[in-house]
C-alpha cells in the first residue's frame, strides 16, 4: 500500500512539474525599457529585454571573461538603418531565473556604445531569438515573462486571439523577429513588434502618406497625433510619428503594453490575450 501511494505521489508530482510553467520577472532599466538577470557560467548580468533586437548579444568584456574564440563577422541594421558590425561565439549556455537555456551562438557587441553614457552599465541584449524553441507570454506591464507548457497553453487557447505575423531571420538567418499585421485600407502593414521602441509608435513615411497622415513621404520626422491601430480583434492607441524606417511601421513600448502577448515559435504563431 505505501509503495501504491508513493508511486502515485511521485506520477502527481511528474505531472504537475510538467504543467508548471516559469515565471521570468523584469527589472526597469530607463524609462519604459527593462531588463533581466542572466546568468552565464555561474555569473549573473544585467541585460537588456528587447523584443525588436534580432540577435542576443554579450559584450566583449563578458566575452573574454568566457574565455572562448571570438571570430566571424555579423551585420546587423537599427530601424532606421544604421549599420552596425559584431563578432560570434559559439557554445555560451544562459540561464534566465530557473530557466536554462541551450547552447548557442552570440552575438559579440557592446550596447552600451548605443546608449547614453550616464546609464547604467548592461551586458548584454537578450532578443526573441533565445526563446525560439519555447512558447513565451510577454506581459511588460506586469513586468514578467512567462514560459508556457503544452498544458498551459491548451488551458488558454479558447480565450486568445490569432494575430497574424511574420517571423524574420535577418540577413544571415541567425537572427529573429517578429512583426504584426495591422490592416487599414484593405492592405496588410506589417510592423515590427519592439518593446526596446520606448518613443511613440512609429511609421514609415510611406505608410503616413497612404494612411492619410501626411502630404508626401519627406525624410524629416513629423509628429503625429495619437492614431488607433488593429491589432487582432482590439483597437490600441498611441501617439504617434512618421519617421525614415526599414519597416512598414515599429509598435513601441506603450502600445505592447496595453495587452499580453502569447508566442509559439515552434509553430511561429502570435497571440492577444
Amino acid at each position: 500500500m505505501k509503495t501504491l501511494l508513493l508511486s502515485l505521489f511521485l506520477s502527481l508530482a511528474l505531472v504537475s512539474g510538467a504543467n508548471a510553467q516559469e515565471t521570468i520577472p523584469l527589472k526597469d532599466y530607463f524609462r519604459e525599457l527593462k531588463q533581466v538577470d542572466v546568468t552565464v557560467q555561474g555569473q549573473t548580468y544585467n541585460f537588456l529585454f528587447d523584443t525588436g533586437g534580432g540577435q542576443t548579444f554579450i559584450s566583449p568584456e563578458v566575452a573574454r571573461k568566457l574565455g572562448r574564440t571570438v571570430y566571424g563577422r555579423g551585420t546587423g541594421y537599427r530601424m532606421r538603418g544604421e549599420q552596425f558590425s559584431y563578432q560570434k561565439m559559439d557554445s555560451v549556455a544562459l540561464q534566465v531565473a530557473d530557466v536554462s537555456f541551450p547552447v548557442a551562438t552570440v552575438g559579440v557587441w557592446d550596447v552600451m556604445s548605443v546608449l547614453p553614457k550616464e546609464l547604467p552599465k548592461v551586458d548584454g541584449v537578450l532578443s526573441l531569438k533565445t526563446f525560439r524553441d519555447k512558447v513565451l507570454t510577454i506581459d511588460v506591464a506586469a513586468n514578467r515573462l512567462t514560459l508556457e507548457t503544452t498544458a498551459s497553453l491548451r488551458r488558454q487557447r479558447s480565450r486568445l486571439t490569432p494575430i497574424k505575423s511574420r517571423f524574420a531571420s535577418g540577413l544571415d538567418g541567425s537572427e529573429l523577429t517578429i512583426l504584426l499585421e495591422v490592416p487599414r485600407k484593405g492592405h496588410s502593414y506589417w510592423f515590427l513588434f519592439d518593446t526596446g521602441n520606448i518613443r511613440e509608435l512609429l511609421l514609415s513615411h510611406h505608410t503616413a502618406a497612404e494612411w492619410g497622415l501626411q502630404d508626401d513621404t519627406t525624410s524629416q520626422r513629423i509628429a503625429l497625433n495619437p492614431i488607433a491601430i488593429q491589432l487582432g480583434n482590439r483597437k490600441l492607441v498611441s501617439p504617434a510619428a512618421a519617421e525614415s524606417i526599414l519597416y512598414d511601421g515599429v509598435l513601441n513600448y506603450g502600445m505592447i503594453r496595453q495587452g499580453r502577448f502569447t508566442i509559439d515559435f515552434k509553430t511561429k504563431e502570435v497571440w492577444m490575450h
